[in-house]
């Protein structure tokens, strides 16, 4: 099977145990509700299972619509601040996805900006495996709409990023490539408009893999921030930094 990309590789993916990016992570836009209202919708009857759980984000969304959640997350540090948030009806499973023991059969798997992280060889066959009939696996993504500054950010981020392999992809693609994935549906949601500050716009950036302030040195975080306080300044409105996301809902089969 042709390799991961590099730029996905363990020694970056590994950026998710590190505190600075649990704290930063909480600067991340919410997800939509209504992604949350379709997944429940095409579930079979039975338990969810999530990969990579990061903070709770979509965990805590899930627990309010499914009985039951089996959430694995590999970083103690997301997991603490994970396990702050959420209810009774979850199972946190700390342990790398292709290590955790699971309690299937599941009537859905969720993947919330995580799976790219995994060993697609062995996850997308374990999932396949412990679904139920019929049940798919869903994949989320929160996207960012371009903005005035979309350029001289990515400047920013290939000259101070730790992570200097990325390329662009699309994961869906990735997995499709290689016949780990059959899409059967998808969605997006509309655009939602949020302001926040510089400050809270500048966490945010740090929880991407490649900018976490643990791996960082430390002039060079202080040179990325004060380059987007310069870059972001002229077209704050109201003192606070005008943003527009939507998530991207892909559901299908994983082959086993």
């Amino acid at each position: 099977m042709k390799p991961k990309p590099r730029h996905l590789g363990p020694e970056y993916g590994s950026q998710w145990q590190d505190r600075s990016m649990a704290a930063a992570y909480q600067h991340r836009p919410p997800y939509p509700a209504l992604v949350f209202e379709v997944l429940k919708r095409i579930a079979k009857p039975g338990p969810v299972l999530e990969i990579g759980a990061g903070s709770g984000d979509a965990t805590l969304e899930l627990a309010w619509r499914f009985d039951r959640i089996d959430a694995i997350e590999p970083s103690a540090a997301m997991l603490a601040m994970a396990a702050r948030r959420t209810g009774r009806n979850i199972r946190w499973i700390q342990s790398s996805f292709e290590d955790a023991e699971l309690s299937p059969p599941y009537g859905l798997a969720v993947a919330a900006e995580s799976l790219h992280w995994t060993n697609w060889s062995v996850s997308l066959p374990k999932i396949a495996d412990a679904l139920a009939p019929g049940a798919v696996l869903a994949l989320i993504e929160r996207i960012t709409v371009e903005t005035p500054w979309t350029a001289e950010l990515a400047n920013a981020l290939e000259r101070y990023s730790t992570n200097k392999l990325y390329e662009p992809y699309d994961l869906v693609e990735e997995l499709r490539a290689r016949r780990l994935f059959r899409v059967t549906g998808g969605t997006s949601t509309l655009r939602e408009r949020r302001a926040v500050t510089i400050e809270d716009y500048i966490e945010g950036l740090h929880s991407r893999n490649g900018l976490s302030r643990d791996r960082m040195p430390a002039a060079d975080a202080d040179a990325f921030d004060a380059a987007i306080r310069a870059t972001v300044q002229p077209h704050l409105k109201d003192e606070l930094v005008p943003l527009a996301t939507y998530a991207q809902l892909t559901w299908g089969i994983p082959m086993p």
